[in-house]
């Protein structure tokens, strides 16, 4: 929507671009204002051109009850002109369809029209895309439903093998010290014998026996520090 002024020219403090459907007085517009104290005030803006349009818009859906939005907004547009403003195309960035007349949108035979109105609508989403849309969802609902159950289960399985694992090494330490206090040697054998038999002990020489004699001008090697 933007705003002309008194002279049915474009306002300069307007807005404009292709989303201009309509133009209509935006330039000294009296309007209420209860800061003043006769409750009126005279204002400028695109807001006021809006509410303009939007009071013929109710006046054609009184009269004509039975249009659809679509066909009252079609009733605005067929009804408006560009009066005396030179356009190069339609719609035009500055005016849109024209400037909106409320007198010639009550009174000029115009067609109803579809029901969606002149304009073109926005691309809606057949039912076939809702459903592979559907079923996208529910691919991404199964997937995140798996992802959550395999993580579920590698940490069960990562659980597991952490109790046999320290399991194994409790055991370990209980067997180490029962062999331990059975046998008294540090192979855990009878007389501190590795492994504790005859047989196994032949596998292993002997514990080396300190010098009784040495040399009294050389040190003993087993007393150095």
């Amino acid at each position: 929507m933007t705003a002309i002024d008194e002279s049915l020219k474009f306002w300069n403090d307007s807005n404009s671009g292709k989303g201009v459907i309509l133009a209509a007085p935006g330039e000294k517009i009296l309007s209420a204002d209860p800061t003043r104290s006769g409750g009126y005030a005279v204002a400028n803006g695109t807001s006021d051109a809006t509410a303009y349009v939007s009071a013929i818009a109710a006046l054609v859906r009184s009269k004509y009850p039975d249009l659809t939005a679509g066909q009252v907004i079609n009733r605005l547009i067929k009804s408006a002109s560009f009066l005396e403003n030179k356009v190069s195309e339609v719609p035009d960035r500055q005016y849109g369809y024209g400037i909106a007349r409320p007198g010639s949108a009550l009174t000029m035979d115009i067609p109803k029209g579809p029901k969606e109105g002149p304009l073109p609508q926005a691309p809606s989403s057949t039912s076939t895309n809702s459903g592979k849309a559907s079923e996208g969802d529910g691919s991404s609902t199964n997937n995140q439903a798996k992802k959550k159950s395999s993580s579920t289960g590698i940490l069960a399985i990562a659980g597991i093998a952490a109790v046999v694992v320290i399991g194994g090494i409790v055991f370990a330490i209980i067997r180490s010290r029962r062999n331990r206090g059975n046998g008294g040697g540090p192979y855990g054998g009878q007389g501190g014998s590795p492994g504790g038999t005859s047989a196994q002990t032949a596998n292993y020489a002997p514990y080396p026996a300190a010098p009784t004699s040495h040399n009294p001008g050389s040190p003993n090697p087993y007393q150095q520090p």
